[in-house]
């Protein structure tokens, strides 16, 4: 019997973190053994902290990163633009009323409009800045075939093409799912450019408090190298936290996000990343936090490279009762929530030897069509990792559902399958396909945690504000940190959007600063 749920463990030298209601004690100065100068002082070296960073300096000013990690923090491949050149010129213009419309509504209007605004109007010729770029040093740029199935059924909710691939000379790009670049060698590259332009960059130091006199500016951040010294790095202009989220600090997720205790799968990386302690040294001063619960990207997800779970519009759900139980062509993190209201959050994918005909067109791969052939697939199943069985009852019995409620649900959902329509949940006949053929599979459906999307209370200008609604001088945040950007939870419509998020909105506030 395959264990269709490893349930998430807390990971090896997991890292404390301060809790958020008693600020400790300042340092006082007589510890301070060294003070850094700047005009911007950067606490994270994600993607968000890179690119405020490389914008301040390209605006002329004095930029300090302070991260606690080696080196910089790379994820993820794609990066989400509206109507960059690549994309005019590729005869994908995007209608940028509707996409900011429908960002809006999918965040049932909990988030700021200015905000996501300056990604929808801004990000375009932010990219265009930095595929020039790249293209001058010898990279190359490509956009991503995401989500194919919405280019052949315009009424299947909206996606758009909005990602882009940035990739070294060297690195093969696939505009599918078969081979994408991690965001480790674009990321490289924008710290060198950084560096290029005097960037100063403080590796192996954490934040430990924000510096703030009687509630008035911030003026710096305090951090701890790691033989325990002391370092007061003041900030002329600006503190930035862009320090990520805190998917790794429970108590947090037990307060703002209690849905992540329902992920059976969840992702650190690097380990300790997302652990909270910048968020709560900003609450210590008096920040206050976007309205929770805090949106976050939960996916659903395979635990090993079958691409069946991050789409899944073609396949059948079942749960352990062996019922349908809704729409299999909502939005991803719509399947994860019903998914969530099942018994037990049982459920299973269910489809027949005919998958690779059936479902090779449609969004069933994370940014593209199904790419594993039949073959891989029983493959998967000889080692354990899927189940399989030449008749529907055997396949019932696997998975430990009632045999006769599983045979009626596949009957009746081959009888809608011919008939073109779906009388139980509405889903498209043209994603419908009759179980009929043996063998018959399922693969367990399992939730995956890549991070939190909510955070500190942030105006249009991406400036944290106070428990009252009131700007803190001096202090703004990017990247997952921001809060009111997303809500509810993390759109998959426009792929890339959580990267073009941290690249637009970042390199717009160092604009921004550099204004001031």
């Amino acid at each position: 019997m395959i264990n269709s749920y490893n349930k998430w463990q807390e990971p090896e030298n997991h890292l404390p973190v301060p809790g958020w209601d008693t600020p400790p004690q300042p340092i006082p100065d007589n510890e301070i053994t060294q003070i850094v100068e700047s005009d911007v002082v950067i606490i994270g070296a994600g993607c968000a902290g890179l690119f405020a960073a490389h914008s301040a300096a390209e605006h002329g000013l004095k930029v300090a990163v302070v991260e606690k990690f080696s080196t910089f923090s790379a994820r993820g491949m794609d990066n989400g633009a509206v109507n960059s050149k690549l994309q005019l010129q590729s005869g994908k213009e995007i209608d940028e009323d509707l996409i900011f419309a429908d960002l809006i509504r999918f965040a049932n209007n909990k988030v700021h409009p200015e905000l996501l605004s300056i990604w929808v109007r801004q990000s375009g010729r932010v990219f265009d800045h930095y595929i020039d770029l790249c293209e001058a040093n010898g990279m190359k740029i490509a956009l991503a075939d995401a989500f194919s199935v919405a280019k052949q059924y315009p009424d299947l909710y909206r996606q758009y093409p909005t990602a882009h691939i940035f990739a070294r000379a060297d690195q093969k790009i696939s505009t599918g799912n078969e081979y994408i670049p991690t965001q480790q060698a674009f990321l490289g590259f924008i710290e060198d450019q950084c560096k290029k332009l005097g960037v100063a960059f403080y590796y192996n130091v954490a934040s430990e408090q924000i510096v703030r006199e009687d509630n008035g500016r911030v003026s710096g951040v305090i951090g701890q190298t790691q033989d325990g010294h002391a370092v007061k790095f003041t900030a002329a202009k600006a503190v930035i936290l862009a320090s990520g989220g805190y998917s790794e600090n429970q108590a947090m997720i037990d307060a703002w996000c209690p849905i992540i205790n329902k992920a059976e799968i969840k992702t650190y990386n690097p380990q300790g990343g997302n652990a909270g302690e910048t968020l709560a040294q900003a609450l210590w001063i008096g920040a206050g936090l976007q309205n929770w619960p805090h949106p976050v990207m939960l996916h659903t997800i395979p635990g090993f490279h079958v691409d069946l779970m991050c789409g899944n519009q073609s396949f059948m759900h079942v749960n352990q009762f062996g019922k349908r139980f809704q729409s299999e062509s909502l939005p991803n993190q719509s399947l994860v929530n019903g998914r969530f209201r099942q018994p037990n959050q049982l459920a299973w994918a269910i489809f027949d030897a005919r998958y690779e005909s059936d479902h090779q067109t449609f969004q069933s791969g994370f940014d593209g069509p199904v790419t594993e052939p039949i073959d891989v697939l029983n493959a998967h199943a000889d080692k354990g990792r899927l189940y399989r069985a030449d008749t529907l009852e055997a396949l019932a019995q696997q998975i430990g559902v009632p045999v006769d409620n599983f045979v009626a649900t596949c009957k009746r959902y081959s009888e809608m399958a011919h008939s073109g329509k779906d009388t139980d949940f509405n889903k498209e006949p043209y994603l419908m396909f009759p179980i009929e053929q043996p063998p018959y599979y399922a693969v367990p459906i399992r939730s995956h945690l890549l991070v939190t999307v909510g955070g500190l209370d942030c105006d249009p200008d991406m400036q944290v504000l106070d428990i009252s609604g009131n700007k803190i001088p001096g202090l703004y945040a990017a990247g997952n940190i921001q809060g009111n950007f997303f809500a509810s939870e993390y759109p998959l419509m426009a792929p890339g959007l959580s990267h073009g998020r941290a690249i637009t909105l970042s390199y717009v506030l160092g604009e921004q600063l550099a204004k001031q």
